[in-house]
C-alpha cells in the first residue's frame, strides 16, 4: 500500500480504554452542570494528593506510544499524562488518581477502565525506561470527604505487553473498518454525476468550487 493511502490516528489513553472497554447503562439523568462541577472538583483533589506526595513525585508526566495494525495501514499513536510516577523501595510505581464522590470504602479493587489506564501508562514507561516491570496504584478519593482508599498491583512488561496488543487489537478492528468504508466512499463519489440538468453558469460555479 502507498504511503499516502495510510492513516495515522491519534488517541488519549482514557479515549481509547473507555471505547474498548466501557460498559454502563443508557440513564442520562446527570446534569452537564453536576459532571462539570465534578470535573473541578476532581481536578482540585488531584492537585491536592499530588502536592502531599512529596518532592521525589513527579506529577502530570506526559508518555505516549505508537504501534501499527497488523496490515501496517494505521499507525496509532496514544499518548496522555500519568497523574503520578514515584519510586518505592526501589519499585517505579504509575500513581492513577481518581475523584468520586461514590463510598469508596465500599469498592473491593480497582474499577477496570481505571486500572486499563494506569497499565497503559505502565506499558509505555516500561518501553521507555527499559523496565522488566512496574507497580501501579489506583488512589481513589472521595470528593466530599476526601478519604483515600489505594489498591497496588504489580505487573511485568510482558503482561502488560499481552494486555496492551488485545486492547490496540480490538481498536483496529473499528479503525480498519472505517478506514476502508472511507476509501469506498470517496472512490464511489468521483463517478458521481450531477443528477440534474445544468442551468446557465451552475456547470462553471460547480466546478470552481
Amino acid at each position: 500500500m502507498s504511503e499516502e493511502n495510510k492513516r495515522s490516528i491519534r488517541i488519549s489513553v482514557r479515549n481509547l480504554v473507555d471505547f474498548v472497554l466501557r460498559s454502563g447503562d443508557i440513564d442520562n439523568r446527570r446534569s452537564g452542570n453536576a459532571q462539570k462541577d465534578a470535573m473541578l472538583a476532581g481536578g482540585r483533589i488531584h492537585r491536592k494528593i499530588q502536592k502531599r506526595m512529596g518532592s521525589g513525585y513527579r506529577a502530570e508526566v506526559p508518555l505516549k506510544h505508537e504501534v501499527q495494525d497488523e496490515e501496517q495501514e494505521i499507525t496509532l499513536l496514544v499518548e496522555g499524562r500519568a497523574d503520578g510516577i514515584f519510586t518505592e523501595n526501589g519499585i517505579t510505581v504509575i500513581d492513577e488518581i481518581k475523584g468520586m464522590y461514590t463510598d469508596i470504602s465500599r469498592l473491593e479493587e480497582p474499577i477496570e477502565v481505571h486500572l486499563a489506564q494506569a497499565m497503559c501508562y505502565g506499558y509505555f514507561y516500561c518501553c521507555d525506561k527499559d523496565l522488566d516491570g512496574i507497580r501501579l496504584q489506583m488512589t481513589y478519593c472521595n470528593l466530599e470527604t476526601e478519604e483515600i482508599k489505594r489498591f497496588q498491583t504489580d505487573r511485568s512488561r510482558e503482561e502488560l505487553e499481552t494486555w496492551f496488543s488485545s486492547v490496540v487489537h480490538e481498536y483496529f478492528k473499528w479503525a480498519r473498518y472505517l478506514y476502508h468504508h472511507e476509501l469506498t466512499r470517496d472512490a464511489s463519489i468521483g463517478h458521481l454525476e450531477f443528477p440534474f440538468p445544468y442551468r446557465a453558469g451552475q456547470r462553471d460555479l460547480v466546478v470552481s468550487v
